[in-house]
């Protein structure tokens, strides 16, 4: 007989960021205490977590909660974006994650001829469009890529998480507020998270490490030439960000930044379990309509 994993109470324990082992642990135990009351002993943010996610799914059972999770989780690259998204499906039992090296690989192909140059350059290079290298033209060059990722990123949000209520991740390194439409931002299923990396030390190794882990045909000895590039992007993110009370954690150590996302996650999850849904149909899901009944 085959048991699903995902679509029972035991799941929920993954939701709890605790490891793997202490997961099995509480499950093998057998004693009178119920799974809340060893949680409890556990630690009161372990319970909460695993409590916010049951409450979470006990209203989707009951046909109450109408808002998916989108946790949008952006960083450079290197910095750990795909390694805490892919944590994060885990814990939150999200199948769909979505990566921007793929989406822009896809989107190649559809682009006007005027916006090629910026757009199939790699994001390190695109200030070359603008002129002489400086911090102006590397940001200028940032922006231009972004605003046709942005776009993009923003249709799959409003018509298959909003429209659709389908819950997914989104991982990439082009997140800049003022490129999305305001309905977008203030919606409470939308979660970005800006991942930054300050010691510069341990962020030369993960470069290095990431063909052990993602992408194994890269050495990381080209994108650690281009650090310098890849800071001064994310001195503007992270300004960006700031700008519009988005959250920023500090990824140097990656177990920390882990817990701090989880735990940003879960308490925009507490307030989608109030709301379970929003009365007013957006405008950009409209538009979205318009143009495929047209």
């Amino acid at each position: 007989m085959v048991t699903m994993i995902y679509w029972n109470n035991d799941s929920l324990l993954f939701a709890t960021g605790l490891p793997l082992k202490e997961i099995a642990q509480l499950l093998s135990t057998h004693n009178e205490l119920t799974i809340e009351e060893k949680l409890k002993q556990v630690g009161s943010k372990y319970l909460h977590r695993y409590e916010t996610m049951k409450t979470y799914h006990q209203l989707i059972l009951e046909g109450k909660q109408k808002l998916p999770i989108i946790p949008v989780i952006v960083g450079m690259p290197g910095v750990g974006k795909t390694a805490i998204a892919k944590e994060l499906s885990v814990a939150l039992n999200i199948g769909i994650v979505i990566g921007g090296d793929s989406l822009r690989s896809a989107l190649r192909k559809f682009i006007l001829d005027k916006e090629k140059d910026v757009f199939n350059s790699s994001i390190y290079d695109t200030w070359k469009v603008f002129g002489e290298k400086s911090t102006k033209t590397i940001i200028q060059g940032f922006e231009a890529q972004a605003k046709i990722m942005n776009q993009a990123i923003q249709r799959i949000i409003a018509d298959r998480g909003f429209r659709d209520g389908e819950s997914m991740i989104i991982e990439y390194l082009h997140f800049l507020p003022f490129q999305f439409d305001s309905e977008v931002i203030k919606h409470p299923s939308f979660m970005p998270l800006v991942l930054k990396i300050t010691d510069e030390e341990i962020y030369s190794k993960r470069i290095m490490e990431r063909s052990k882990y993602s992408h194994l045909r890269n050495d990381g000895e080209r994108l650690l030439s281009k650090m310098d590039i890849y800071l001064a992007m994310q001195e503007h993110l992270c300004k960006e960000a700031k700008k519009n009370d988005i959250k920023i954690i500090n990824i140097d150590n990656f177990e920390d930044g882990f817990d701090k996302s989880l735990d940003y996650i879960i308490d925009r999850i507490v307030i989608l379990n109030t709301k379970k849904d929003l009365k007013q149909e957006l405008k950009i899901v409209q538009e979205l309509m318009k143009e495929r009944y047209e």
